[in-house]
């Protein structure tokens, strides 16, 4: 399965909107599968506090997200504009193979500085 940069957008939005005390553990309109295998990404870069329990067989593995670490809250607040994402899949993800977090976080954070800039 590929990683897909909107799930991962989602899911950190769906857990900033979180109240104290709820766990994310499904978004609509994306399977068991998807979801868990892009917690588990996002757990991997330092995005979310996350579990996600492994699996074998055809069964999803359970995912339960906490909530954002700071880093997460940097890549969702540099993300959060649909006008400057819809900009970075065009400008960073799309034309590359390989892109990373960082990349694409300070990509978004180079934009943002660039429009508040006299």
């Amino acid at each position: 399965m590929k990683r897909d940069p909107d799930v991962i957008r989602s899911i950190a939005m769906a857990t900033e909107a979180l109240k104290p005390g709820e766990l994310l553990t499904q978004l609509p309109n994306i399977d068991q599968h998807t979801f868990a295998f892009h917690v588990k990404l996002m757990q991997d870069a330092g995005l979310v506090d996350a579990v996600v329990k492994s699996y074998l067989g055809n069964e999803p593995p359970p995912a339960v997200v906490m909530r954002l670490t700071w880093d997460g809250a940097d890549f969702l607040d540099a993300a959060r504009s649909d006008t400057l994402w819809a900009k970075a899949k065009k400008s960073v993800i799309a034309p590359t193979a390989s892109w990373t977090f960082d990349i694409l976080t300070a990509w978004l954070k180079e934009q943002i500085a660039q429009g508040l800039a006299p």
